[in-house]
């Protein structure tokens, strides 16, 4: 598995409404809501954070969601555990690994559905690949 770019920060919260009106007042734009209880905001077509309001994201706490090419091929070392076991999510393959007390957040856009453009994600729509800077 190779990590191509950081995807979103990764904000649990247990008021959704009110910390994305914080983000949207501090000058960010709601991009997506695939859900009740979680809202993708950016700036200039591009995702910054995702407010998640779940009891799992929230024992985890913030964090970066880091973009990898193959979810699939994620190995656990020694002092590894699951946090969140690779999931389907609604643009691919979600999970997150406990390292020795460390969460590190993996996303896979393997199945990105149409109305979540991996640009979002700082990908081209073409080629898959992380957008140069």
């Amino acid at each position: 598995m190779e990590v191509l770019a950081q995807a979103f920060t990764m904000i649990p919260t247990n008021d959704l409404a009110g910390t994305v009106a914080a983000y949207v007042v501090g000058g960010l734009d709601v991009l997506w809501q695939p859900d009740p209880h979680t809202t993708l905001v950016g700036v200039n077509d591009r995702a910054c954070v995702m407010v998640e309001d779940d009891s799992t994201e929230r024992a985890l706490g913030a964090g970066p969601v880091l973009l990898v090419d193959d979810l699939s091929t994620l190995s656990l070392g020694d002092g590894s555990s699951w946090a969140i076991s690779p999931t389907d999510v609604p643009v691919g393959k979600y999970a997150a690994v406990d390292r020795g007390g460390t969460i590190l957040r993996y996303l896979d856009l393997s199945t990105c559905m149409e109305e979540a453009p991996r640009t979002w994600f700082g990908v081209h729509a073409t080629k898959g690949a992380p957008e140069s800077t």
